[in-house]
């Protein structure tokens, strides 16, 4: 047989192989769409909420958004995706819950919600605390509470625990890993360019430690935000602030008191009610509440099925005013990016999209975004400037973390809204550039050439830095700093000194940023919302949340790459110290500002 031959049935194998899983991928696909449309169809009755207790057990954090990027370097660097419950949808549960008769017990289970936000946190214990005032009877169980889930606990009327448990309170930190030595022995030239004394975000390239001015500027936040968590779990367990503080500060003594029983040490330290196992504490609950039909359990109604529920009975609102809320929502990224980042074109075509639709009278765009992109930042801000020259106001409310860029893109609504366990601020730029020409000379490898100008090649990671280009990246930084801080200036009515000294990179809590002026009110989404219609003079509307649509295959993709997700185990343990470097790695990767210039604050998370 000759070797034409040989390749002509090599390459016929291939193409019926590919053949075959082309035909393969189509009736997945195809069953896929089968499943939704009969499930559209034929959807399981709903259940009734008559007598049952209401069980509210997030499997992840509670976040504004959902993420929407399944790419798969992500999810190899993060691991199967945390599922993800979204504030909104559980606030609805809760409010609904408060007035509904149906409804008498509240059951907490909160041992899956790491990585919620503070201010999401307070949003929702205030939900529960409004439960609690409408005669609810609220219980916590728990095989173990973080910092996050017993902060939400503390609203309980009981909190149970396992014996084997314990109550993470570690307050609130800021630790980052340095890497000056080791890129000296690499013989890597880092090129930083920023303006502002308290711009941190880099140091880790050029330090091996915290500067005091970064550990200045951490610790007045971080007490701030910390004193906000003590005085409202101590309000709600009955004790003084200082009660928590030195119980966490002198946890190990508390448990060496009980001969290594911690269960027991939170029982008498007051932190906990109950110290019950799963067998017993589903025993109390069925003897509380009643035994479900089966009697395996307690009668109950899962917060996703009295979603369900209130959906279906929900009065649809007839008026046509809307008001539009933006969640912008993660890093500010160029171009068009998918829920969980920030577009600069994507964020700005909804921004657009809104303010064109005739119906809409106001705009809310909900920040929780450290920055990113300077340029991405712009592009956003300059639609929020088209929609108030349309006579439509607009107001920012800060989430989580509305630092750096993610305050470029509030700073010229017509109010910023904040809650006072917000991280904002951050005003401050920076570039940087690494260049590897040492660590290529170590190994004998050189660059070399000639240009017909003094810019020589541009920016080549293979050579040091051109001063020339040097000297442009770092005039472009000190005039983009002064450009965000006239910003400012002009859109808070303030003196350019004013801001400046209030500026330098520097982050502060909510509360603090209240009183110097950096924000107008402090107060939730609901808040903001109802002084945005309160601002288009509108007294009925209702609230919308735009945001951009998936193509057909897109979706397709989204449910395929779930699935294949859900089926692959979580090899990346999520609180891993490795995981977190490999994601911020991954973080800076992603970004992708034209110019290379960064309105950033690396520092604000995770608390």
């Amino acid at each position: 047989m000759s070797e034409e031959t040989r390749l002509e049935r090599f390459w016929k194998v291939v193409g019926k192989i590919r053949s075959s899983l082309s035909n393969f991928l189509f009736l997945v696909i195809l069953l896929v769409i089968s499943v939704a449309i009969v499930g559209s169809f034929f959807g399981s009755d709903l259940k009734d909420p008559e007598g049952k207790a209401l069980v509210i057990n997030p499997q992840g954090p509670i976040v504004e958004q959902i993420e929407g990027g399944n790419d798969p370097l992500t999810f190899l660097l993060q691991g199967q995706p945390q599922k993800q419950l979204l504030v909104n949808n559980l606030l609805e549960v809760l409010k609904k819950a408060k007035t509904d008769d149906r409804i008498k017990f509240i059951v907490l289970n909160l041992d899956n919600i790491y990585g919620t936000g503070q201010t999401v946190l307070f949003d929702v214990g205030q939900a529960l605390k409004e439960l609690r005032e409408a005669g609810k009877i609220i219980i916590s169980t728990g095989d173990n509470y973080d910092q996050s889930g017993y902060y939400l606990a503390s609203f309980s009327n009981e909190i149970i625990i396992n014996p084997d448990g314990f109550i993470f309170l570690e307050g609130l930190s800021r630790y980052r890993t340095y890497f000056k030595s080791l890129l000296e022995k690499l013989k890597v030239s880092v090129n930083l360019f920023r303006v502002g004394k308290y711009k941190s975000a880099m140091e880790p390239y050029i330090r091996n430690d915290m500067s005091e001015e970064a550990k200045e500027a951490a610790k007045a936040y971080l007490e701030v935000i910390w004193d906000s968590y003590k005085e409202v779990v101590a309000e709600n367990r009955d004790m003084q602030p200082d009660n928590l503080q030195y119980i966490a500060d002198n946890s190990n003594i508390l448990i060496k008191k009980e001969k290594g029983n911690a269960a027991a040490a939170l029982l008498k330290a007051n932190l906990v009610d109950k110290v019950l196992n799963r067998t017993q504490t589903r025993e109390y609950l069925q003897k509380k509440i009643g035994k479900s039909e089966d009697e395996l359990d307690f009668n109950q109604i899962s917060g996703g099925e009295y979603f369900q529920v209130i959906a279906s009975e929900k009065e649809v609102e007839k008026s046509d005013n809307k008001i539009a809320v933006i969640v912008a929502k993660g890093a500010i990224l160029d171009g068009v990016q998918p829920p969980g980042a920030i577009g600069g074109d994507s964020t700005a075509k909804l921004l657009r999209t809104a303010y064109k639709d005739e119906n809409v009278k106001a705009i809310v765009l909900r920040v929780d975004s450290g920055g990113g992109s300077a340029f991405a930042s712009e592009v956003i801000r300059e639609e929020i400037l088209a929609a108030k020259t349309k006579g439509i106001p607009v107001i920012a409310s800060m989430s989580n973390v509305a630092a750096s860029g993610g305050y470029w893109i509030s700073a010229s609504a017509n109010e910023i809204w904040a809650s006072h366990n917000t991280i904002t601020g951050s005003i401050g730029i920076f570039g940087f550039f690494p260049t590897f020409e040492k660590s290529l000379e170590k190994i004998g490898v050189y660059s070399d050439g000639i240009s017909t100008t003094k810019l020589g090649g541009g920016m080549d990671p293979t050579r040091a830095i051109n001063p020339v280009i040097s000297d442009i990246l770092q005039s472009t930084i000190e005039f983009g700093y002064q450009r965000f801080i006239s910003l400012v200036a002009k859109e808070r009515g303030m003196e350019l000194e004013e801001v400046d000294k209030i500026a330098q990179g520097r982050v502060w809590a909510g509360s603090t940023a209240l009183e110097l002026g950096l924000v107008d009110k402090l107060g939730n989404l609901d808040e903001a919302i109802e002084r945005a219609a309160e601002l288009a003079k509108v007294d009925s509307y209702k609230t919308f949340f735009p945001s951009e649509e998936l193509d057909w295959k897109q979706r397709i993709f989204k449910e395929l790459f779930s699935y294949a997700m859900a089926a692959i185990p979580n090899f990346i343990e999520s609180k891993h110290p490795l995981r977190k470097q490999l994601n911020l790695v991954y973080e800076l990767d992603k970004f992708n500002d034209p110019r290379g210039i960064y309105a950033v604050c690396l520092n604000c998370y995770p608390l």
